[in-house]
C-alpha cells in the first residue's frame, strides 16, 4: 500500500467518525435552542475543547506556519496573547452569560445585547456586524480547506474549496452547534497529539535529527544568512506592530462571537468558571505546530533542502511540511485534524451567522422571531456559507494569505464588541448610544484602513506606519468612543435582572 492510500484511509476513516458525530446530533437538534446553544447543557471537557478549537483551526494550522515562514517571530506575539484571551473571556464574561442565560430566553448574543441595553437598535447592530466578520472568518476556512485539499489531491484549489464548503453545509445544515461541539472534543484531542508530534518531528528535522540542537541550529543559519531580526524579540515587523498585536488577541478575544457565545451553553457555573483554563492550556499545546513548522521550512528553504515558497503561497509551508517530513501515518492524522477542524469551526460560524438571520434580525425589525426558527435556521445557514465560497475565491485571487484574513476577522469582530460587551456587561454606566457607536466606529476604521491599505493596488491610499494591526486601531478607536458617548448620553433605566446579572 502506498503513502498516498495509506493517508486517505486514515482520513477517510477519521470523516466517517465524524459524520457519524454528524448524524447523531441531528438526532439530538429537535428545536433552536439544541441547534443555537445546543440545550443549555455543556460541561466542562466538551466546553474547553470546543473553545480552543474553534479559535485554532485553520487559522493556526495553516495560517499560522504560514505567518511564521513569513514574519517569524512577529508571530508569536499573535498566537501566544490568544491564549491570554481565552482566559480573558471566562474573567470578564463568564459568570455573567450564564447568569444572563439563566434569567433570560438567550440563544444568541444579539439577544444579550438587547437585554442588557433594552434596545433593539443594539440588537441590529451587533446581528450586522456578525453577519460581516462570520463571511471574513468562514473565508479563512475555506481558504485553509483549498490549501490544504489543493496541495494533498493535486486538484485546482477553487474546486477543493467548493468541495470542501459542500460538506461542511451538509454536516453543519442537519447537525447545528452540537455537531460542532462534539466533534470538537474527539478532533481536538487528535490536533494537540499532532501539536507534539509534529512539534518533535520539526525540531528534529531541524537539528539534524537531535531535537535538542534545533533552537541552535535555527540560531546558527538565520543569522548566517543575514536574517538575525527572523528569530529576535519582535520578528520581522518590529516593536510596534507586536504590541499592537499583543493587545489584539491579548484583550481582543474577549470579543469573540464565536467564543464568548458558548458561555450561553454551559450547564453550570463550574463550566464557565474552568472551561476556560482547559480551552487556554490545549491552545497553548497546539500552538507549537504553528511555531515549529513555519520555521522548520524557513530553515529547509534557507539551508538549500527546500524550495522557496513563492509569494502569497506561504500557506502551503504546513502541507508541504507534513507531505515529506512527516510519517505518513502521522501526516494521515494531522490532515484528517485539519480537515474535521476546518468544520468543526466553520460550523460554529455559520450557526452564530444563522442566529442572527432567524432571530436577531426578524426580532429588531418586526418585533418577534421566524416562526418555525429550526427550518429556517438551515435555510440561512445554506445561504451564508454560499456568500462566504464567492468572499474566501475573491480574498485568494487578491492574493490574501489565511492568517492575514483571520486577524482582519478578529479585528473586525473585536473593535465591535469588546466595548459593547466586554466593557457593557461590567460597566453599568455603558449606554446603547455609547454601544452603537462603537460598534460603528470599530467598523468603520477596520474596515477603512483595510480598503485604503490595498487599493489602489499599485500605489495604496494609505498604509499604516510600522506594521500596526489595523484591528487595534480600530479597537483604540472603538472603546474611546464607547467611554465618551456613554458619559454624555443618559443611560437607560435597568432591569433589576440585569443589574442583578452584572453585579453577580
Amino acid at each position: 500500500m502506498d503513502d498516498r492510500t495509506i493517508m486517505l484511509s486514515i482520513i477517510g476513516f477519521y470523516m466517517l467518525c465524524c459524520l457519524g458525530i454528524g448524524v447523531w446530533a441531528a438526532k439530538q437538534t429537535k428545536s433552536s435552542k439544541d441547534f443555537f446553544v445546543a440545550g443549555k447543557s455543556v460541561g466542562i471537557l466538551v466546553m474547553g475543547f470546543a473553545s480552543f478549537s474553534t479559535i485554532l483551526s485553520g487559522f493556526g494550522f495553516i495560517g499560522g506556519p504560514g505567518l511564521v515562514y513569513k514574519y517569524g517571530t512577529s508571530s508569536f506575539w499573535i498566537c501566544l496573547p490568544a491564549s491570554l484571551g481565552i482566559a480573558v473571556v471566562g474573567l470578564m464574561l463568564g459568570k455573567r452569560f450564564k447568569a444572563f442565560a439563566e434569567l433570560f430566553n438567550i440563544l444568541t448574543l444579539p439577544d444579550a445585547v438587547a437585554h442588557r441595553y433594552n434596545s433593539e437598535v443594539c440588537r441590529m447592530t451587533a446581528g450586522v456586524i456578525i453577519l460581516l466578520g462570520v463571511v471574513a472568518y468562514l473565508g479563512t476556512q475555506i481558504l485553509a480547506f483549498g490549501a490544504v485539499a489543493s496541495n494533498f489531491f493535486d486538484i485546482n484549489f477553487t474546486t477543493a474549496a467548493i468541495i470542501g464548503m459542500t460538506v461542511v453545509i451538509g454536516y453543519a445544515v442537519f447537525g447545528g452547534i452540537i455537531a460542532g461541539l462534539y466533534t470538537d472534543v474527539f478532533q481536538g484531542a487528535i490536533m494537540m497529539f499532532a501539536g507534539v508530534a509534529v512539534f518533535w518531528i520539526a525540531m528534529t528535522t531541524v537539528g539534524d535529527g537531535e531535537f535538542l540542537a534545533g533552537t541552535r541550529n535555527l540560531t546558527n543559519v538565520f543569522t548566517e544568512m543575514g536574517q538575525k531580526d527572523t528569530i529576535g524579540p519582535w520578528g520581522v515587523l518590529g516593536p510596534m506592530a507586536c504590541l499592537s498585536y499583543l493587545f489584539l488577541f491579548g484583550f481582543g478575544g474577549s470579543g469573540q462571537p464565536h467564543t464568548i457565545t458558548k458561555m450561553f451553553m454551559a450547564r453550570d457555573f463550574n463550566t464557565v468558571k474552568w472551561s476556560p483554563a482547559l480551552a487556554a492550556s490545549a491552545y497553548i499545546i497546539c500552538v507549537l505546530l504553528w511555531i515549529s513548522v513555519g520555521f522548520a521550512m524557513k530553515y529547509l528553504v534557507l539551508t538549500g533542502n527546500a524550495e522557496a515558497l513563492p509569494v502569497g503561497q506561504e500557506d502551503s509551508a504546513a502541507p508541504l511540511f507534513l507531505m515529506n517530513h512527516t510519517p505518513v501515518w502521522l501526516a494521515g492524522i494531522v490532515f484528517s485534524g485539519l480537515f474535521a477542524a476546518i468544520m468543526s469551526t466553520a460550523d460554529s460560524f455559520l450557526n452564530i451567522g444563522a442566529g442572527v438571520f432567524v432571530r436577531d434580525i426578524p426580532q429588531a425589525i418586526l418585533k418577534r422571531p421566524v416562526k418555525n426558527e429550526l427550518l429556517w435556521a438551515r435555510s440561512a445557514t445554506f445561504i451564508i456559507a454560499i456568500c462566504a465560497t464567492i468572499f474566501a475565491l475573491w480574498a485568494k485571487n487578491h492574493g490574501d494569505l489565511i492568517a492575514i484574513l483571520g486577524i482582519f476577522g478578529w479585528g473586525l469582530f473585536a473593535a465591535a464588541f469588546v466595548p459593547m460587551v466586554t466593557i457593557g456587561f461590567n460597566w453599568k454606566r455603558a449606554t446603547w448610544q455609547g454601544a452603537v457607536a462603537a460598534a460603528a466606529t470599530g467598523l468603520v476604521v477596520n474596515m477603512g484602513l483595510d480598503l485604503a491599505s490595498k487599493y489602489p493596488r499599485e500605489d495604496p491610499l494609505y498604509l499604516v506606519p510600522n506594521s500596526i494591526s489595523i484591528g487595534a486601531i480600530a479597537l483604540i478607536s472603538s472603546i474611546f468612543v464607547m467611554i465618551v458617548v456613554s458619559l454624555m448620553t443618559k443611560p437607560e433605566e435597568m432591569d433589576p435582572r440585569v443589574k442583578e446579572a452584572i453585579e453577580f
